[in-house]
């Protein structure tokens, strides 16, 4: 009798150790356990900033994958993450910056996806190899500050939306099959 409960305790004791190895792996090194994006940003106002995911390959973003986050405004720079649960892994994500029309402008100064510790960065002033540039939204690059100001444009804040290039699709790849 005591055999059998030492083997089972023994088996026990495996799959528990095997579970918490399991889980170490899939966390990576430090990483998030799920799929974030942390965006080091500053804008003048109180606003709402959003990114929309797909999971099918399209640029295809529907308001039921889409996470919003209100930002304080102010002078100090603030990070504005967003993440899904461990079940979402996105092909696409769109950022979106900003909703009232009285906001002034917005920086970025840096952008920061992450799946399991595995992560991909980038400064504000790059931003336009990840995300495609829209004309109707005016923008500047400040290359010696690394960042992206989102301006304005005669007077008007239009919430300005980005659209991945295929650099960000391929990131995304990379980093949601890694192992």
């Amino acid at each position: 009798m005591k055999v059998k409960v030492l083997s089972l305790l023994a088996v026990f004791t495996l799959f528990l150790s095997s579970c918490k190895d399991k889980e170490a792996t899939k966390e990576g090194n430090g990483g998030n356990p799920f799929f974030s994006v942390d965006m080091q940003v500053t804008t003048k106002k109180t606003d709402n900033f959003c990114m929309y995911f797909s999971e099918d390959g399209t640029t295809n973003f529907k308001d039921n994958n889409a996470i919003w986050k209100g930002v304080n405004g102010g002078k100090e720079k603030e990070i504005v993450s967003f993440a899904l649960t461990d079940e979402k892994i996105p092909t696409h994500i769109r950022l979106d910056f900003g909703l009232k029309q009285d906001q002034d402008s917005v920086v970025v100064k840096n952008i920061k996806v992450d799946y399991y510790g595995n992560s991909y960065e980038f400064k504000g002033s790059d931003f336009f190899n990840y995300f495609i540039k829209d004309e109707q939204f005016l923008t500047k690059t400040d290359v010696a500050k690394g960042t992206l100001t989102i301006l304005a444009k005669e007077g008007v804040y239009k919430t300005p939306y980005y659209y991945p290039t295929q650099l960000t699709i391929d990131k995304i790849r990379e980093i949601t099959t890694k192992k």
